[in-house]
């Protein structure tokens, strides 16, 4: 596998986008460097290796990836997200608790 490069796009710029023949060109610049090469379309969430599952914060046209875990077979989509809840949990310095049954 390669890697992933996820990223937030401002929809107010979409007219522009169609037509920029050099977009791919700057996404991938920004992917590279978002510092010397700011993204005027959005921005660049991340780029890892495809197998990292990563839990992002997207708010207005940017975002954060505040946990990131290698990708494990066998797991159900429901596990996954509990695994990746409770790490960023743990980050903040809380855990997950489940509510009781009735």
């Amino acid at each position: 596998m390669g890697f992933r490069t996820a990223l937030v796009l401002n929809n107010d710029c979409a007219h522009e986008w169609e037509k920029d023949p050099e977009l791919g060109r700057k996404i991938w610049l920004s992917s590279q460097n978002s510092d010397r090469y700011p993204f005027r379309y959005g921005s660049i969430i991340q780029q890892v290796h495809a197998d990292c599952q990563t839990l992002a914060i997207l708010d207005g046209y940017h975002g954060k990836a505040v946990v990131s875990a290698s990708w494990h077979s066998g797991k159900t989509d429901e596990q996954r997200d509990l695994e990746l809840l409770k790490a960023f949990a743990d980050k903040l310095g809380y855990r997950v608790v489940k509510k009781p049954t009735k």
